[in-house]
């Protein structure tokens, strides 16, 4: 369970909708994915920095909302690499992955000021582009309109859109 602050409420929420037995270790591979999580959840160290058991987080609701909207859209991207392994084999899933991490890493050097989370909805971008290229010969529905509707709200328009 992850615990937390959320400032501007000025109350705690416990949350469990993650896929781990380890609140802590969790957060931190998931940082790796998607470096904005830093900006989003803050970690505070209990009083015995010895029992990282303890550790609560603080953000503010929208933060937290961003948050879980991301877990949401690792989930989605999970199933469609399964599906895609069963498909084609896991290294092919695997391609596409680092292909979309390339996608951020180009976007991440054109930027003077980098903004984390539109650096991540591009890789989520790159990674759907490329499943909804290999699974449109199944005659599946391409994702990336989902996409964009979901984080409309969010993401400026130019980057909303951006072409990979």
């Amino acid at each position: 369970m992850l615990r937390i602050f959320l400032k501007d409420k000025q109350k705690f929420v416990d949350f469990t909708d993650y896929p781990s037995d380890e609140p802590v270790k969790f957060v931190m591979n998931f940082k790796k994915i998607f470096p904005s999580i830093a900006d989003f959840l803050l970690p505070v160290l209990p009083n015995n920095e010895k029992d990282l058991s303890q550790i609560t987080w603080e953000s503010n609701e929208q933060n937290f909302n961003l948050f879980k909207r991301l877990i949401q859209e690792w989930t989605t991207i999970e199933l469609r690499l399964t599906a895609m392994s069963t498909y084609k084999n896991q290294q092919f899933a695997n391609t596409l992955v680092k292909q979309a991490q390339e996608a951020r890493k180009k976007f991440q050097s054109t930027q003077t000021r980098l903004n984390l989370l539109h650096a991540d909805y591009v890789f989520l971008q790159a990674i759907h582009s490329v499943l909804d290229a290999e699974f449109v010969a199944l005659g599946t529905a391409f994702y990336l309109p989902t996409l964009r509707q979901n984080w409309q709200q969010d993401i400026p328009a130019h980057i909303l859109n951006i072409e990979i």
